[in-house]
C-alpha cells in the first residue's frame, strides 16, 4: 500500500480551500493518512476556530470506516444497521457530510479528507475537488450494500429493530428468542 505524497496532500488542501473561497466561504480542509494521522490542515483567514477539529474528524472517520461521512451517518442512526450508536464510542467519529476516504488505484484506503466551514453540500464539493484533480476515485458505494443482513444467533437484526420500534414487550420476546438459541 502506498502513502499519500506531500504534493498530493498539498493539492487536496489547496483545491478544497480555493473552491470554498470561490463560493464565499472560509472553509478548512484536512487530510489524514491511512492510520488516521494528520498529514495536513489548511484554515484560511476568517475561518472559524472549530473548523480544523471538525475537518480532521471528518477525514479520520472516512479513513477509519472506509466510507464517506454521509454514509457513516446512515449507519449510525439507523437501528437495523451494524453501526447503530457508534457515534458514542469514539469522540473522533463524525457523521456530518464532507468527509471521504482517499482510495488508490489498487482499491486501498490510503487516507481521508474532510472539509468544514460551509453548507454540507459545499463541504462535500470541497473535499472532492482535490481528489478529482489528482484522479482519485470519487464514487463511493457503500461496501456493505450487497452484503447479507447480519444475524445474531439466528435472529435477524432487522427483527430486533422492528420489535424495538413496535413495542417494548416484543423486544423482550425477541431477546428471549436470541437467548434460547
Amino acid at each position: 500500500m502506498r502513502e499519500l505524497t506531500l504534493e498530493e496532500v498539498q493539492t487536496i488542501l489547496s483545491e478544497g480551500v480555493a473552491l470554498a473561497r470561490a463560493k464565499g466561504f472560509p472553509s478548512t480542509v484536512a487530510v489524514v493518512d491511512m492510520g488516521g494521522n494528520l498529514r495536513g490542515v489548511l484554515r484560511p483567514e476568517k475561518g472559524r476556530i472549530a473548523n480544523p477539529d471538525i475537518a480532521i474528524k471528518k477525514a479520520w472517520t472516512a479513513a477509519a470506516l472506509h466510507r464517506s461521512t454521509a454514509q457513516v451517518r446512515e449507519l449510525m442512526i439507523t437501528p437495523d444497521r451494524f453501526g447503530y450508536g457508534l457515534q458514542f464510542t469514539d469522540q473522533r467519529l463524525c457523521m456530518v457530510g464532507g468527509g471521504f476516504p482517499i482510495i488508490d488505484k489498487a482499491g486501498d484506503v490510503i487516507g481521508g479528507v474532510g472539509t468544514s466551514g460551509g453548507p454540507v453540500d459545499l463541504d462535500i464539493a470541497c473535499s472532492l475537488a482535490g481528489l478529482r484533480k489528482l484522479g482519485f476515485p470519487t464514487d463511493f458505494a457503500d461496501p456493505l450494500k450487497a452484503a447479507p443482513k447480519a444475524t445474531k444467533m439466528g435472529v435477524k437484526s432487522t427483527e430486533l429493530a422492528k420489535a424495538a420500534a413496535a413495542k417494548p414487550a416484543k423486544v423482550a420476546k425477541a431477546s428471549a428468542k436470541v437467548k434460547k438459541k
